[in-house]
């Protein structure tokens, strides 16, 4: 302070940090955060891996015949890696997905240390290919393989459904829809088949061969349809067996019965 008539004044001078010091300082602030940061990393790594977080229990759920606890261990055992928190559970989910009958699994953590699997099944519906064939239909028109057991009932009544892998769904959905239009000859379809140059085949329980021609579902159904309008009176002229039908014509259908060859005009 300095004194001038009148009084004291007060006078402020800034020091300036030279240049290097700062760029200590500033560097020196930036390392002291990245131990920080290192280390809360390593604390949180070692408590995203300890052996505390280890899954002790699996519950499975969902209407399950052919899958267990045991069996979803021995499919994952040495495939699978971490902790409860750290488990690739998308991926379990997918290994989960490769193993027989299962269509879906779903894995969620259940705090603090168990694993709930929810598993759906394939539903089987129809044989593929032939009788007791390895790969099966199921409630979708999806083909998957797995083996009939004893925990899938009414194989016996099960069709075989066979044609372009990528058109199961489709012959899937058209021997559901014959299904209920055959039902007044009184036979089960045993045989739905789509040929590589898209044509339709059937055969029956009772022996009946039909060819149903090309064409979608609508346009092989509405075949299908006037045919069986036309049995009564076809019956009642023919009583005999019916061998074959050919349902390929325009404006009518050609059967072959037992002993007797013969048209019909489906009306």
């Amino acid at each position: 302070s300095q004194r001038y008539e009148g009084g004291w004044t007060r006078m402020t001078q800034t020091l300036l940090i030279p240049i290097d010091i700062r760029l200590m300082q500033a560097l020196t602030r930036l390392l002291m955060a990245g131990l920080v940061s290192m280390g809360v990393g390593v604390v949180g790594w070692w408590g995203y891996q300890h052996p505390a977080w280890s899954v002790k229990e699996m519950v499975l759920v969902g209407d399950v015949a052919h899958q267990s606890v045991p069996a979803i261990r021995s499919q994952l055992a040495g495939r699978l890696q971490g902790s409860f928190m750290s488990l690739d559970v998308v991926n379990m989910q997918s290994l989960l997905q490769e193993m027989p009958w299962v269509r879906q699994a779903v894995v969620q953590r259940v705090f603090p240390n168990r694993l709930r699997i929810t598993i759906s099944e394939h539903e089987p519906r129809a044989w593929w290919g032939e009788i007791g064939a390895q790969r099966l239909v199921n409630s979708y028109g999806e083909l998957f393989e797995a083996s009939a057991d004893e925990a899938v009932a009414k194989t016996d009544e099960w069709a075989v459904l066979d044609g372009p892998v990528e058109r199961s769904r489709d012959i899937y959905a058209m021997y559901v829809s014959l299904v209920p239009l055959m039902a007044p000859l009184g036979q089960q379809i045993e045989f739905v088949r789509l040929t590589q140059q898209g044509s339709w085949d059937m055969a029956l329980s009772g022996g009946t061969a039909i060819a149903m021609g090309n064409g979608d579902l609508r346009e092989v159904l509405s075949r299908v349809q006037a045919f069986v309008a036309s049995l009564p009176q076809l019956r009642a002229r023919y009583p005999q067996n019916m061998r074959s039908v050919d349902l390929r014509y325009g404006n009518g259908y050609a059967i072959r019965l037992d002993g007797v060859t013969t048209g019909g005009n489906g009306k």
